[in-house]
């Protein structure tokens, strides 16, 4: 389970399950020496510490967990400052970097101030004006400083999570990418049949390009081609460079005719489209949708791999696995 797991979810499981064995030892003292609110509260603690872990461990409900750990450990703050006393002050500090690491910056700055406030006032009767001062100080430098570091942090996870799907060359989405959103989308068919279609699309003869005239020429006819299919695309289409001249659309919500429609119209765009001078460039696709529940997503891009290959046999064509391949503004009948 945990092989398959992220660090924070790691984390998630062993933080809890150390506490709760650090805390049954407290829980059993308590009870032998009668401290039967703290025994009590302690083993709640511990109880519910071991779920955490346990679930955790299951990868079950994790962003609901990452909370409760949170919840548990303020109410575990204060209830012990409240019934101890001052010498249970040490543990605000651990509780207010959780709540930094486990949620998300806004969330984790607003449970800080939060408790900060009831920490200042279960402190204020226990403490001298100048130890409470110093104590809330300090806290708050530790506030300050983990709201810093998640901040921090969060937008470095955006940015490389930004990158790890992101075609460098082209900026559209890349294979990564692609079998996310194509999963989710299969996931979402299979709750809830819609028509969901892919267009594969490969630049014709693109090596005599890179031949003929250069890599930077190459690389701008990619970039150029890119360009004009977003245009033509919609907010919730996605286009998808998977490798060198080979692109995928996964347009939101239409059939396979559909799909064929929109492919020919990109088709006879590029086609038009001047790239090079005495140059044409144009481009071959391969249209599938998905119907069959029981298709994988590995299944689905065979589809559309075999109509790109019945399209690539002419060039500038559109083609379905079977049926009607359509070149040139004209559709051709094959088997």
């Amino acid at each position: 389970m945990l092989a398959r797991s992220t660090l924070q979810q790691r984390i998630l499981c062993v933080m809890p399950l150390l506490s709760a064995a650090g805390i049954l030892p407290l829980t059993i003292y308590r009870f032998i020496q009668a401290e039967w609110d703290m025994a009590l509260l302690d083993l709640a603690i511990f109880i519910l510490m071991c779920l955490i872990g346990y679930f955790a461990y299951h990868q079950k409900h994790v962003s609901t967990l990452k909370i409760l750990f949170c919840l548990l450990a303020i109410f575990g703050s204060l209830s012990t400052l409240y019934l101890k006393g001052e010498s249970q002050l040490f543990w605000c500090y651990p509780t207010i970097a959780l709540l930094f690491y486990f949620l998300t910056v806004r969330i984790a700055a607003i449970s800080s101030l939060l408790t900060l406030i009831g920490i200042a006032i279960l402190a204020a009767p226990l403490l001298t004006n100048l130890m409470l001062a110093t104590f809330l100080i300090t806290l708050m430098i530790t506030a300050s400083c983990s709201l810093a570091f998640s901040y921090e942090t969060s937008k470095q996870n955006e940015q490389l999570e930004t990158l790890s799907k992101t075609d460098p060359l082209t900026k559209t989405l890349n294979r990564r990418a692609f079998t996310e959103v194509a999963e989710l989308q299969i996931s979402k068919y299979k709750r809830n049949p819609v028509a969901t279609s892919m267009i594969l699309l490969d630049i014709d003869h693109f090596k005599s390009i890179n031949d003929k005239f250069g890599h930077n020429q190459g690389d701008d006819v990619l970039i150029t081609v890119c360009h004009l299919i977003q245009q033509e695309l919609r907010v919730n289409d996605y286009l998808f460079r998977i490798g060198g001249e080979e692109f995928i659309i996964l347009p939101y919500a239409i059939n396979q005719e559909q799909a064929i429609q929109l492919a020919i119209k990109l088709k006879e765009l590029i086609e038009k489209y001047s790239f090079i001078e005495n140059h044409q460039v144009t481009i071959s696709c391969g249209v599938a949708e998905y119907t069959n529940k029981e298709e994988t997503l590995k299944d689905w891009y065979a589809v559309a791999d075999s109509a790109l290959y019945r399209a690539k046999s002419t060039r500038n064509t559109v083609c379905p696995v079977k049926g009607t391949c359509y070149s040139d503004s004209q559709s051709c009948a094959t088997k």
